[in-house]
């Protein structure tokens, strides 16, 4: 079955909440039946006065009151109608949202390395929150700028067919007019989107710069990518209003210039002693009103060609393939980590080589080589951030792709060298590592991995949200909470991918207390620069360009004189180092 796109598709998400949003129009329509009542009220009036030949004080009040309660009601009538379409609108896209973020959790780590942070943020707020103007307000906007013409025009087509036509004339031309300028939507929108999103990358960048930023006094221009990207879009912008505007201001005249229409034919016939003044009273009152919604429409139009696209970004997530998971889920005998000739790939790029090794139960295997020789790529292709290309991966004598993704996730824990923590109160970013973990497991959780007593001094405990204002941790700190998160976890393996990189010596000191009761007992794959925290390694795996170089213990692979050997002469050579400066001091 062929997916449904543009406008197809976003009338297939309304569809979703079909009975509110059906309500919802009727009650516009009604409503706008209502908004007739006060001009029909003046022509009977008109008529009465002009016509009828005497004042009938009883029937002038009585088409009055009827007036003001028609405006009561049609005020009540588009209420409910807003309400309605707005709830409707936001469960909508609560839904879409829920379904866009659990949906990501499945992909591929790939994924999010093609596609930019700011590119998915504008995603999920943006382009989803644009979805809401078409539900809450272009839905019953259009049903009522649909509806309120067709009802005048049939009004006034009973009371003079032909002025009814005339006042049709400059509509016709603006509806062409508008196509025009709408014309170029198709192609410039998706480029927009594009200029939109890679903008978005930029300042995402450009705030995570900020420090150095400071530091070393740079200014904006110093960060080309940012302002060739500003200015990208502005340029794009400023070229799409000139290309349409031509056209959109002639359509915005054509809605606005019925009276020019109206004012001299009416006045034409009145003179022939064709039309009545109440009729041309109400011409000149209804005639030239009655297109003021379709102004709103027209603005409608250029924003929906923005929300289709937004909504083609979003259907362009959803269909990402997740990662391919077994239909008979198996479970592993123990946690012995096998990789057999394990290939892998980025894009086209080929990154790991014919990777084998064995990681016994209840050891450690340090990962160690220079800077993108493929050590984290190694650490987690373990919890399937992705697929290996070629040969396979197991735990327990087990292939990781049948043990299934919540099943693995719950053998496997990972210390991250970025720490990421939410906006949440310090207790629920531990709790993340087990859900449904008591107060006191958390707080144990803490005390092992050395967090505790920094938490503790907080005036505010375990209950201090992170990301408030005031509140300030250091990378240290929040790599504490971090392996907090994997002692409440528990789990069999741990990976740790370079976990003290950032600290200072007191806190890496305390980190690395913590990552020792941590690790015991556990099979441990660690990714380190600091050889001399994997001294006492069981195995060290020395990786350069994506292959094993070499494979052995501390002292076996010293006494090859080998790579891991310049690593370990330079390492020690840098801790040896010191200002010349202090060192003529000190002689």
């Amino acid at each position: 079955m062929e997916k449904k796109t543009g406008l197809q598709r976003l009338l297939e998400i309304a569809g979703t909440k079909k009975t509110k949003l059906m309500v919802s129009s009727v009650l516009s329509v009604m409503s706008a039946a209502m908004a007739l009542a006060p001009f029909i009220v003046i022509f009977y009036i008109a008529e009465a006065l002009l016509i009828g030949g005497g004042i009938d004080q009883e029937y002038i009040w009585q088409l009055g009151l009827a007036a003001l309660v028609c405006v009561f009601i049609r005020f009540v009538l588009m209420y409910f109608s807003i309400v309605l379409s707005h709830i409707a609108a936001f469960e909508i896209l609560y839904e879409l949202r829920k379904k866009l973020a659990e949906h990501l959790s499945t992909l591929p780590m790939g994924f999010f390395t093609r596609q930019g942070s700011g590119s998915i943020k504008k995603i999920i707020n943006d382009d989803i929150e644009a979805i809401e103007i078409f539900i809450g307000h272009q839905i019953p906007d259009t049903i009522t700028a649909i509806a309120l013409p067709a009802f005048t025009l049939l009004f006034l087509s009973a009371k003079d067919w032909r002025l009814a036509l005339i006042s049709l004339v400059p509509l016709i031309c603006g509806f062409f007019a508008q196509r025009v300028a709408l014309s170029d939507d198709k192609d410039l929108t998706p480029k927009y989107h594009k200029a939109m999103e890679e903008m978005n990358n930029r300042v995402i960048e450009y705030v995570k710069g900020m420090p150095v930023v400071k530091v070393f006094s740079r200014t904006l221009d110093s960060f080309s990518l940012f302002k060739a990207s500003v200015n990208n879009y502005k340029d794009f912008c400023i070229k799409w209003s000139k290309r349409s505007m031509p056209a959109y201001a002639i359509y915005l005249f054509s809605i606005n210039a019925i009276l020019f229409f109206v004012l001299p034919a009416g006045t034409w016939f009145y003179l022939q002693n064709s039309l009545s003044v109440p009729v041309f009273i109400l011409f000149l009152l209804l005639g030239i009103g009655y297109s003021a919604p379709l102004v709103r429409i027209s603005e409608y139009g250029f924003m929906l060609a923005e929300i289709r696209e937004g909504v083609r970004r979003m259907d362009a997530i959803l269909s990402q393939k997740p990662v391919p998971e077994s239909p008979d889920v198996l479970t592993p005998i123990g946690h012995r980590i096998e990789f057999r000739d394990v290939c892998f790939n980025y894009e086209e790029k080929q990154v790991l080589h014919d990777i084998s090794f064995t990681a016994a139960e209840g050891t450690t295997t340090a990962l160690v080589g220079p800077s993108g020789a493929g050590k984290t790529t190694i650490a987690q292709l373990i919890p399937r951030f992705w697929d290996v290309a070629k040969g396979e991966i197991l735990i327990g004598g087990r292939d990781i792709r049948q043990l299934g993704s919540e099943n693995l996730m719950k053998h496997v824990s990972f210390v991250f060298q970025d720490i990421f923590l939410f906006h949440d109160t310090l207790l629920e970013n531990i709790r993340m590592g087990q859900e449904g973990s008591s107060r006191e497991e958390v707080i144990q959780a803490a005390r092992a991995s050395q967090a505790h007593e920094f938490i503790a001094a907080l005036p505010q405990g375990y209950d201090t949200v992170f990301g408030a204002a005031g509140t300030h941790f250091s990378v240290g700190e929040q790599q504490r909470i971090s392996i907090a998160r994997a002692f409440l976890k528990n789990a069999p393996i741990l990976i740790l991918d370079e976990a003290t990189s950032y600290a200072d010596i007191d806190n890496e000191l305390k980190i690395q207390a913590g990552l020792s009761q941590l690790m015991k007992g556990k099979t441990v794959i660690v990714i380190a620069h600091r050889l001399s925290t994997i001294k006492n390694a069981d195995q060290i795996l020395v990786i350069d360009e994506g292959r094993i170089m070499e494979k052995g213990n501390h002292r076996e692979l010293l006494s090859n004189k080998g790579l891991y050997r310049r690593l370990w002469e330079n390492h020690t050579g840098a801790q040896n180092w010191k200002l010349a400066s202090i060192e003529g001091h000190e002689s």
